[in-house]
């Protein structure tokens, strides 16, 4: 999985890979929803990818008050980003 990958996730929709944090909780990935001829829409995700046995993953929702945490993170980044 490399940045700017595009995934379809269970409910469908297909996301690009834009950011990804590796954290003491674990690894965070920040996800774009994009339309099919892949230009990004406004809805995006922040969750956990978790590796399994087999080296394969999956992704896991956050619970609201870790969400609220690693979002500021990835928002104080882009600020840096961006200056």
């Amino acid at each position: 999985m490399e940045l700017y990958d595009i995934l379809t996730l269970d409910d469908g929709k297909e996301y690009s890979l834009v950011k990804m944090k590796e954290l003491l909780e674990g690894t965070f990935c920040m996800l774009i929803e994009v339309d099919q001829e892949e230009n990004p829409l406004d809805n995006f995700l922040i969750l956990r990818r978790v590796t399994l046995p087999d080296q394969s993953f999956e992704f896991e929702e956050l619970p609201e008050e870790e969400y609220k945490k690693i979002a500021e993170i990835f928002k104080e980044e882009f600020l840096h980003e961006e200056a």
